[in-house]
């Protein structure tokens, strides 16, 4: 993994320490936003991707022909390996109406065993495919990236109690935390590749482990305050529905308990002063910047179930530059 990748992970490992303890709180935002603006962009480098050609088709018939039948997967740790490899493929027949939909089944339909289970988490998790080319400017990678973070908020979505006991919970939240402060890749469709849609992919995460209930309070603050950050620097437009997902996600967290209403009307609150002080933007960035804002408070406000404080709020503000 690279460097610089450790080091912000470690950065986040102390920070998300700190609040844990109740060290630090109203500091979070600016303190996540040190580590992001502090993190260094790459030269664009070749992407190798799996070759769909390795049998990988026939793997995925096997899967859907004993889904089918509605019987216990047979494959083995080697023939998943692939189905797992070719989540990076950038054919979205075989990674997005193949193998995410297959594996989506077998989770529903509890096929997998637990040994399984455990296996697709192993490599689901793995830092190497989840972070591959992140620091780079936008890349086939993506497609790898976005789908492992996908199907793992899948994954933990239906595990048993039983098998979740035996995973690091707050490793998670360390490796989402990360995942968040370095893509910057908010494509949605792509002609010919299909969907990337990464920052759905963290919104559907993020849910999943709001709705955990032994993760720590602690732990779904940090994560609620680390995307609030990344989605201030976002440089290019949310517009594929990322926006109407992530005000489900963040009402319904808000709706959890006072400390996350608080702290989630704090960020909007900051988040609108640093708007203010920018005044009309004059780039491509900075319009994009200003509309991602725009498009995720019209979300908000169209919730019925949205907290009086923020509704409040996001009634007494108004927009004067769009």
């Amino acid at each position: 993994m690279d460097e610089q990748i450790g080091a912000v992970m470690q950065q986040l490992a102390t920070l998300n320490e700190q609040v844990r303890s109740g060290e630090v709180y109203q500091s979070l935002g600016t303190r996540l936003g040190k580590v992001m603006d502090g993190i260094h962009r790459q030269r664009r480098t070749p992407v190798t991707l799996p070759d769909d050609n390795d049998g990988v088709k026939d793997i995925l018939t096997d899967l859907t022909r004993q889904l089918g039948e509605n019987v216990p997967v047979t494959l083995s740790r080697e023939k998943m390996g692939v189905l797992i490899d070719h989540l990076s493929s950038t054919d979205p027949q075989i990674r997005y109406n193949g193998i995410n939909f297959a594996v989506y089944d077998a989770l529903q339909q509890d096929a997998f065993d637990s040994a399984q289970m455990k296996y697709l988490f192993e490599r689901l998790t793995q830092q190497q495919d989840l972070f591959y080319h992140i620091l780079e400017p936008a890349n086939a990678a993506v497609f790898g990236r976005s789908a492992r973070l996908a199907l793992l908020a899948v994954l933990l979505h239906f595990m048993d109690p039983s098998e979740a006991r035996g995973m690091d919970l707050r490793q998670i939240v360390l490796l989402t935390a990360t995942y968040i402060c370095l893509e910057t890749d908010t494509r949605g469709f792509v002609n010919h590749q299909g969907w990337a849609h990464a920052y759905t992919a963290i919104t559907d995460l993020l849910a999943v482990l709001a709705g955990n209930s032994t993760l720590p309070r602690a732990d779904k603050l940090f994560l609620l305050v680390t995307l609030m950050e990344r989605l201030k620097r976002l440089t290019t437009p949310l517009i594929y529905g990322e926006n109407d997902r992530m005000a489900t996600y963040l009402v319904e967290l808000a709706n959890r308990h006072p400390l996350y209403e608080t702290t989630f009307l704090l960020t909007l609150k900051q988040w609108r002063q640093q708007v203010a002080y920018k005044r009309r933007p004059d780039t491509i960035a900075g319009w994009n910047q200003f509309f991602n804002r725009k498009r995720l408070v019209d979300a908000l406000r169209l919730h019925q179930d949205l907290p009086v404080k923020l509704r409040e709020y996001l009634n007494s503000t108004i927009d004067f530059l769009g």
